[in-house]
């Protein structure tokens, strides 16, 4: 086991520095901000009704947010020739069932559409469900955003030193979204990383729940101790002291968080993590269509209108195309091959 999470830590480093690469890029302001929607060609008359974003995940999530904050925009601005966005949750198998919905289900005239996270690709790969990454395609990938470990509020210590010398004599209480999910992944990454640095065992049990809302829910009512989400989950909670941060998981300081450390300002290299967000659309959906969906979102993703709000909720806006994505998508699914059969066999 500790040469399995040894393995799984220099495989993670090596991921994540691919991953923060792909996707991480500041959007570029172009310069209409969307006021007329955007052309269609041709003989396309799309879209003729309202556009729904399926977020298979809890309302009050990082990619919840970023949904509804895209629907604000389109909304104001009149993207999509006027055409409302509408959010609808769909939370259950780590995301897998709102995916499978999109993927296989709706029907694929880009009236439904994803919000895609890299819980597409831990789906497909370590769970029986009725859709392949190939299923769907990226749009655009419209937030990168670094991950922060909070701790419930009352917890005895403030930062990564005093959660190890508290792990030394309790077993520490971690939640995530889900077992095998990108959020679990996360804590093993985190975990594995600190003994390697310390030479120290941490005794910790994995807690999984059904997304970051109800991981928050959890630490402030104290039923875990600590956890790694997004800063876009998490800020406002951090914010309204609900709960305590101990560090941020980039190379400089989160400026929606200026108050919280990095890892490397406490004396831990090599702890950078997050979400790259996307929307996707099911593949079969006709090209003519989906050109328009890339045109469009890419116009409101690149506007300053979509900036602003995006940095108004504590995410980072991006606006990368869908061959820049393809990176992230395709490092994630060779970091995950490598671990398959060590997260397929049920070790928690």
């Amino acid at each position: 086991m500790k040469k399995m999470k040894k393995f799984f830590a220099l495989i993670l480093a090596l991921a994540m520095m691919a991953s923060l690469a792909a996707c991480g890029g500041q959007t570029e302001q172009t310069g209409d901000s969307g006021s007329s929607g955007g052309e269609t060609s041709g003989e396309l008359s799309f879209p003729e009704k309202d556009i729904t974003i399926v977020v298979p995940f809890d309302a009050g999530g990082g990619n919840d947010i970023v949904a509804r904050v895209i629907a604000k925009v389109a909304m104001e601005g009149g993207y999509f020739n006027g055409a409302n966005i509408i959010v609808e949750n769909q939370p259950g198998g780590g995301g897998a069932i709102g995916q499978g919905y999109v993927a296989k289900t709706a029907e694929a005239d880009g009236y439904t559409l994803l919000a895609y996270t890299a819980s597409v690709i831990t789906n497909t790969l370590l769970k029986d469900v009725p859709f392949t990454v190939d299923d769907l395609k990226v749009i655009v990938c419209c937030n990168s955003d670094p991950a922060v470990m909070i701790a419930r509020p009352d917890a005895p210590f403030d930062d990564v030193e005093g959660l190890l010398e508290y792990a030394k004599n309790n077993t520490l209480l971690v939640n995530d979204s889900g077992f095998a999910t990108s959020s679990h992944i996360r804590t093993l990454d985190w975990t594995s990383k600190l003994e390697e640095i310390t030479g120290e065992t941490i005794n910790y049990d994995c807690i999984h729940v059904d997304s970051g809302s109800v991981q928050i829910s959890e630490l402030m009512g104290g039923h875990a101790d600590v956890t790694c989400l997004t800063a876009g989950e998490c800020a406002d909670a951090i914010l309204a002291g609900n709960v305590k941060a101990i560090g941020i998981m980039t190379e400089e300081r989160f400026e929606g968080l200026p108050d919280v450390p990095t890892f490397k300002e406490m004396g831990y290299d090599g702890f950078l993590d997050g979400a790259d967000r996307a929307i996707a659309c099911s593949s079969n959906v006709p090209d003519d269509v989906y050109n328009y969906l890339v045109d469009e979102f890419t116009r409101l993703c690149s506007s300053q209108e979509f900036i602003d709000a995006m940095e108004a909720a504590n995410l980072t806006p991006a606006c990368d195309s869908a061959e820049q994505y393809q990176e992230f998508i395709d490092g994630k699914v060779e970091l995950i091959t490598s671990l398959q059969d060590y997260l397929m066999a049920g070790e928690g």
